[in-house]
């Protein structure tokens, strides 16, 4: 849950939505805790990044690499309220 009471969709779903977006040239994991981007190339600056909610993952990889290619995927959010 982050800071205005919005909470994520499960980690699974997430995960499979970051794949989809940034897996062409990433690599993504979620270690239960953490967020985990691996760049496919072994010699990609910022080859690695590791971060704590997908937005900052997501928002960290556009910072170094730009939009990611292909078509944008739509991200599921859902309100605390909204079960």
């Amino acid at each position: 849950m982050d800071e205005y009471g919005d909470t994520w969709a499960p980690p699974a779903q997430v995960l499979a939505e970051l794949t989809a977006r940034w897996g062409r040239t990433h690599k993504i994991a979620w270690t239960g805790r953490f967020w985990l981007a691996t760049h496919h190339h072994p010699r990609a600056p910022w080859r690695s990044q590791i971060e704590p909610t997908p937005e900052q993952l997501e928002s960290r990889l556009r910072a170094h690499y730009g939009m990611p290619p292909g078509p944008p995927v739509e991200r599921t959010r859902r309100r605390r309220d909204a079960r």
